[in-house]
């Protein structure tokens, strides 16, 4: 991914293009009490709708820290959120180069396998039980 240093200022989509890649650009814009990274696909289909979304704390500099440190080409999703606001979960071209980093997730961002830190949170529980633990 090439970053921008600092970021650009989409006046579209209101907010800042952190880098690019082969077929995304990747800004994150202010969504209320977050911070939404979102990853835009080049062309016409990038003027209303993004592909992937992901939410984070509003802290803008987290987010580009979390954004540098990421390789969209073989690792699924940046780290750092704590929800995924879009669906189905982006999978990276070249995944199995990194299958550490590209275990299921939670829809708050945790790998499933390590627990979440939500209470209760669904996906957990679900894989607890699929393992046959009681998670109660």
């Amino acid at each position: 991914m090439k970053l921008h240093e600092p970021p650009v200022l989409d006046t579209h989509w209101e907010g800042f293009e952190l880098g690019a890649d082969a077929t995304h650009r990747y800004l994150w814009i202010w969504q209320g009490f977050n911070i939404r990274l979102i990853a835009v696909p080049y062309g016409e289909d990038g003027l209303g709708a993004y592909d992937h979304g992901w939410c984070y704390p509003r802290a803008p500099e987290l987010v580009a820290e979390h954004v540098a440190a990421w390789d969209p080409d073989t690792q699924d999703e940046p780290d750092g959120w704590h929800k995924r606001a879009t669906s189905p979960t982006r999978r990276a071209p070249r995944r199995e180069e990194e299958p550490e980093r590209n275990r299921p997730r939670c829809a708050h961002g945790c790998y499933i396998a390590d627990g979440c830190r939500t209470v209760n949170c669904r996906d957990v529980l679900e894989h607890a039980r699929s393992r046959g633990i009681d998670p109660s």
